[in-house]
């Protein structure tokens, strides 16, 4: 039984894990870089944050499924299940009667997995979208930014051209009194 209990448990990891990764590659790492529209010198970092998400995403998942799995008496739970499939009669072939097929389990899982996705996807677009805000105030800063360095440019330029009138001015007079 206890044998059981740990293959059904890494089965149930495995499974879950599978979703998780499905669930994840879902937005390429291409696509998430693609959807912000910035220089290709940005692509590296944007790949590695991309990257760096979605391991903490999948790390995060599969610590919380260990979580819940110790708060819900998984291992119990599975291990009750051990013993009922020990009590399932045999078949001629040595066998036990099947409760579920894996492929039923594995469609059952994908199925309870759609709620996380979703919130995958909606955590993604929420964070997308104050990605948009920051960036559209960032855009608005540095065009408040080069109005003001346009201002002091000219400013700047108009002063030069009084400095240099005013030196002229000097030099004439200067010269007019060496004439005289």
């Amino acid at each position: 039984p206890g044998n059981g209990l740990r293959m059904a448990k890494l089965q149930l990891t495995h499974l879950f894990a599978s979703s998780v990764d499905e669930a994840l590659g879902s937005c390429s790492e291409q696509a998430f870089c693609d959807g912000f529209n910035l220089p290709a010198e940005h692509a590296q970092v944007l790949a590695r944050a991309h990257q760096q998400a979605t391991d903490k995403l999948r790390g995060n998942a599969l610590a919380e499924l260990n979580l819940i799995s110790d708060e819900h008496g998984v291992d119990a739970a599975l291990g009750r299940l051990d013993s009922l499939k020990a009590e399932r009669p045999l078949l001629p072939d040595g066998s036990r009667c099947l409760v579920a097929a894996p492929k039923e389990s594995a469609l059952m899982l994908n199925e309870a997995a759609q709620p996380a996705r979703r919130r995958h996807v909606q955590a993604m677009r929420s964070a997308l979208e104050q990605i948009d805000q920051e960036n559209a105030e960032l855009e608005r800063q540095l065009a408040e930014q080069r109005a003001v360095l346009q201002a002091v440019t000219a400013e700047v330029g108009a002063c030069s051209s009084t400095f240099q009138q005013t030196a002229e001015a000097c030099e004439q007079w200067r010269d007019g009194l060496r004439a005289t």
